[in-house]
């Protein structure tokens, strides 16, 4: 499909979709509405309905500015040359319903997949390796096409979904900024920025956006796949701690990064660790790059080029590039076509 070959669709249709929205096509919420499976004919399909959230700030008409926006931002040929975008099929405004459908046939979200024994430490490194791929070229900007680079602002395991073979989608740009994004001013008030238990504990000290808040934000997702831990709007509701949180009281026994590499500190969950793909060394290494994502002082994380850099040195995708992606041009340099290093 070409990139400006947009379907607009009524509401009927995505009911139709997604067999009027059952329980079996439910994958879950994202921020600001939920994500459904669908199919008609041979094509497989998720569909996005926006609804106003009871926990985010949502003033009237903020949702169909966003549907504008993600109209433009998934038209842009050279943005969804990344093969972690998603392929828009189609948008829906119709008597106060709002939804997009993607062309893609979906397996599950990261969340739902986390805790769960059978989502292996292959497939989590291979989720996180295309996540870090996405996000370097997102904030790498393309100055041959004239736009800025992007930040995504509201990373959640929730608004990545996977298809049986793990590879991975990002499907909410409900507060990306930057590139060929006019300057709405949806969002500009930091406490509304991001989806809660990923929202950058540095972001309050600082003057203005960062990219290191999806550093942050990814760094709570890696913390997340190597760990098997979720926070949830349950945990939330009960006071509990977030991944963040929980990662930093592990850590408290150590005075610094450095004392942590002596001790080979790994969060590794021990179920995950047993597993015959598992290299020892790679535990440590993996939780170290997920730590410095989060530290508290904004300047001092990585940027996502050397996060990704630090992805590809692991023993577990040096010995399985293919499956991970470790070999995929589109992954590692998706924007060679358009004379950008990104």
């Amino acid at each position: 499909m070409e990139p400006f070959n947009v379907m607009r669709l009524k509401y009927k249709d995505l009911a139709a979709y997604t067999d009027n929205f059952s329980e079996r096509n439910y994958i879950g919420r994202f921020q600001f509405g939920k994500l459904y499976r669908g199919s008609f004919g041979r094509r497989f399909v998720i569909v996005k309905i926006w609804e106003v959230p009871e926990i985010y700030d949502c003033e009237p008409g903020d949702n169909q500015v966003r549907l504008m926006e993600e109209n433009i931002l998934l038209r842009h040929e050279i943005l969804i040359k990344h093969p972690c975008m998603v392929k828009l099929y189609g948008y829906c405004s119709d008597g106060g319903h709002l939804g997009a459908v993607y062309e893609f046939k979906a397996a599950d979200s990261v969340l739902n997949l986390i805790p769960k024994d059978s989502f292996t430490w292959l497939q989590r490194i291979k989720t996180a390796f295309q996540l870090a791929s996405l996000l370097k070229f997102l904030h790498s900007g393309n100055p041959s096409a004239f736009f800025e680079p992007y930040i995504v602002q509201n990373l959640d395991a929730a608004h990545i979904v996977l298809d049986e073979d793990c590879n991975a989608k990002l499907c909410d740009f409900a507060q990306m900024i930057g590139g060929i994004l006019p300057d709405t001013g949806i969002c500009s008030c930091p406490s509304a920025v991001g989806c809660y238990g990923y929202i950058d504990i540095g972001a309050h000290s600082e003057d203005e956006c960062s990219n290191k808040q999806d550093v942050f934000a990814f760094g709570v997702i890696l913390l997340s796949l190597i760990s098997k831990r979720v926070y949830t709007d349950e945990d939330r509701q009960s006071g509990l701690p977030t991944v963040y949180e929980w990662a930093s009281g592990q850590c408290e026994a150590f005075e610094s990064y450095s004392e942590m590499r002596d001790a080979k500190f790994s969060l590794v969950h021990k179920s995950i660790a047993a597993e015959s793909e598992f290299c020892g060394d790679d535990g440590h290494k993996v939780t170290m790059i997920a730590l410095e994502c989060v530290n508290r002082v904004q300047s001092e994380r990585p940027k996502m080029k050397q996060v990704f850099r630090g992805l590809r040195k692991l023993e577990v995708v040096k010995k399985n590039a293919d499956f991970i992606g470790a070999n995929n041009k589109l992954l590692l340099r998706p924007c060679e076509n358009t004379k950008n290093s990104c």
